[in-house]
């Protein structure tokens, strides 16, 4: 009788929830654990998955754990398939923290590491496998395919632990951090291709040549495939998703697909999916629309439940009662330690590194963690490791990545940071709310002249960004209902093509990326555009003597990110002297930063305005006439302008400093503006206003109602900035 089968058995699915339940909270715990104590999460979820199998729950209640984990086929096999999703993401992610563009711009140091990490820890696995007793191997008769396994489980590194291990360490933006990872590219891409090859040949019973052979004429077809009709095809597909799909999470949805489709192509032509799911990661990683934050959910959903399910499996699998004394266990550890810690450090040391820079590559590159018990897991499956062998190579992978975070501990206080990798961690550190290299910068227009205005602004913020400037034109639509009450009306003209032009001309050469949205909800289209990528907006005013109208004040209650206002009396093609006025708070401290980006691509003078209290000790700050004459201030330490805004800590503008006193009946600032001759006035305020029309406070009014100047009113974010994005 043909048709579905019967449904799963009511007990089967209620025992199915309980061991999910329990795998993710038990390794929840460790990994929070782990975490107290200075270790990668990973050791934590595999600790609490060895403790809730055999080793532990499993020993001590045997009653118990056989009702919870019943030694059924079918009941673990559902089990299982949890398990091979979390092991398939797992290795996406990992691909997709892999740059493939770091193998063509590896150091002398880091390719010697990384070949020498890999050759010699692959002999000695060679060779402990040829001499190891027959009663860790499946099948006598397999032994040189047993050994070519244990010799990849030992020269493998595991990526995710050791990029984990230094972003928890703070060492991504040293010079050692980023030959650590380059070191770990090679290893990653090395290790994963000759373990297909090996369970490629597994799947035959034997590594028969003409089977492995014709194993790489079918990953070389797939790679070539990848290369040449994947990744375009993707480049097309992430950007029309992002841009033109409404429903959430589409790209998501999009990476999703592909991996499985990528881990099924690979599980068809003999090889592991693993491998499929880790060149899906890769080809991503090449792909420049892929949203950062779709990626972060994605490993947010990943290392929170599935990788969780995954390592505790793995751990329900372990039985260290089975070690045997632990003997090879002892010696399989030592062979692994050995392999890695000398290679890498002979490596890093022929390829011109010090004695301290090589031995912290060593302890890092030492650490295996979940690509050697993914390794364990495929070995298992494909029948080539006894449960035993398993278990110490599961155990292999724990003691490894327990020791890397320690030995990092010891070695990188002895390796000395040079000036470059000061000033390079510095800027790092000090790239404030807009990030020069990578600001992404949304520029509206619907043919106003204010719109014109910020357009050098938005040209010179961008100046040295990687990213377009995105000139989007928004116009209003007519409904329906519009055409038939007011048929004889017609829109008015728009210059938004001359403006366009003109835009084009104050670019000086930087790209321009062109948009279009109409409708009825003008605002909603800049905030749609926005969230496709976007870290400031700039906007023109609308008409009148003060900043506002409909469409700016729906965009700022909307926005997902930064605005900058624009009203301007007329264009103008640069902006020479600029004034900040600081009052301390968060919005003047972003109205700096952006004022300060601008200045230093473009050359620009900037002056700081900083706004005291009117006292009667007050008189240093402000003669008593009433003139509100600014006082130059004496040169401003560094510690000061820190104090400011951080992003002065590495930025070799310096601005000038004035004071001013605070006074409610007149602008302190207008008349400084008049009498300095600034061209642009950039002000940091919030949206005060319960409802309806905007509203920046009444200094902030009066400054824009008063002065011939133009202004820019920038108005934060305050969810981005509370979650630290630029």
């Amino acid at each position: 009788m043909h048709g579905f089968p019967q449904s799963l058995p009511g007990h089967a699915v209620f025992l199915l929830l309980v061991e999910l339940a329990l795998l993710v909270g038990v390794a929840r715990v460790g990994a929070e654990i782990a975490k107290r104590i200075g270790l990668p999460a990973v050791v934590g979820e595999l600790t609490g998955g060895i403790a809730l199998g055999p080793s532990l729950f499993g020993h001590y209640a045997p009653a118990t754990f056989a009702a919870i984990f019943p030694p059924t086929v079918e009941q673990f096999h559902l089990l299982d398939g949890f398990g091979s999703v979390g092991m398939t993401l797992l290795l996406l992610l990992t691909g997709l923290e892999t740059d493939i563009r770091l193998l063509r711009n590896l150091g002398r140091a880091a390719f010697i590491a990384s070949v020498m990490g890999m050759v010699l820890p692959f002999g000695l696995g060679f060779g402990l496998g040829y001499v190891m007793p027959a009663s860790y191997l499946t099948d006598a008769s397999h032994r040189i395919l047993f050994s070519l396994f244990l010799a990849t489980a030992m020269s493998i590194s595991a990526m995710p632990v050791i990029a984990k291990i230094l972003v928890d360490l703070d060492l991504t933006k040293r010079n050692i951090g980023l030959v650590i990872l380059s070191a770990g590219v090679v290893d990653d891409t090395v290790g994963w291709l000759i373990l297909s090859l090996i369970a490629g040949a597994a799947t035959h019973g034997a590594a028969r040549l003409t089977d492995l052979g014709l194993t790489v004429a079918y990953l070389a077809a797939f790679m070539v495939a990848v290369a040449v009709i994947l990744f375009p095809l993707l480049r097309v597909a992430v950007r029309a998703v992002s841009e033109r799909f409404k429903a959430n999470d589409s790209d998501l949805v999009l990476i999703i697909v592909v991996t499985f489709l990528c881990a099924a192509a690979t599980e068809r032509i003999g090889v592991h999916p693993v491998f499929g799911a880790f060149v899906a990661g890769v080809v991503f990683h090449q792909v420049p629309r892929l949203k950062k934050e779709t990626v972060a959910r994605l490993e947010s959903f990943t290392f929170g439940v599935l990788a969780p399910i995954f390592f505790g499996i793995v751990g329900l699998r372990v039985n260290l009662w089975d070690l045997g004394g632990g003997r090879m266990l002892g010696l399989v550890i030592t062979v692994a330690c050995v392999g890695k810690l000398v290679g890498c450090s002979l490596g890093a040391y022929w390829g011109g590194l010090r004695f301290w820079e090589a031995a912290s590559i060593a302890v890092a590159m030492n650490a295996r963690g979940a690509m050697e018990i993914v390794v364990a897991t495929i070995g298992l499956s494909l029948g080539i490791l006894t449960p035993q062998m398993f278990s110490i190579i599961v155990m292999v992978a724990i003691v490894t990545s327990f020791l890397a975070p320690v030995g990092l501990r010891l070695t990188m206080p002895r390796v000395r940071m040079t000036e470059d990798e000061a000033r390079r961690i510095l800027a790092s550190e000090s790239k404030g709310a807009f990030d020069p290299v990578s600001l992404r910068v949304l520029l509206a227009t619907g043919g106003g002249s204010n719109a014109l205005a910020a357009a050098p602004l938005a040209f010179g913020l961008a100046r040295r960004s990687s990213a377009a400037v995105k000139v989007l034109h928004a116009e209003a639509q007519r409904t329906g209902w519009q055409r038939i009450l007011h048929p004889f009306r017609r829109d008015a003209p728009s210059n938004v093509g001359e403006q366009i032009q003109a835009m084009r001309a104050l670019a000086q050469g930087k790209p321009m990326e062109l948009a279009k949205a109409s409708g009825p909800g003008i605002a909603r289209a800049i905030c749609d555009e926005a969230r496709r990528g976007c870290d400031v907006i700039l906007i023109g005013s609308g008409d009148g003597p003060s900043i506002g109208g409909a469409v700016v004040e729906q965009v700022v209650a909307a926005a997902p990110c930064h605005v900058a206002i624009m009203k301007a009396p007329a264009p103008a093609s640069d902006y020479r002297r600029i004034l900040v006025p600081v009052d301390g708070g968060i919005a003047s401290r972003l109205a700096v930063e952006l004022a300060l980006r601008y200045a230093e691509a473009t050359g620009a003078e900037l002056t700081l305005a900083i706004l005291t209290e009117r006292r009667p000790q007050a008189a240093a700050y402000a003669d008593l006439s009433g003139t509100h004459q600014p006082i130059e201030a004496p040169p401003t330490s560094a510690e000061e302008l820190e104090r400011i805004s951080v992003v002065f800590r590495a930025s070799q503008t310096q601005p000038s400093i004035i004071h001013l006193a605070f006074d409610p009946r007149s602008s302190a600032v207008a008349q400084a503006v008049e009498k300095g001759r600034y061209d642009l006035v950039v002000l940091g305020t919030e949206n005060r206003a319960v409802q309806h029309r905007l509203f920046f406070g009444y200094e902030n009014e009066r400054l824009i109602r008063a002065t011939r100047v133009p202004v820019v009113v920038v108005v934060p974010n305050l969810a981005r900035l509370a979650t630290g994005s630029a």
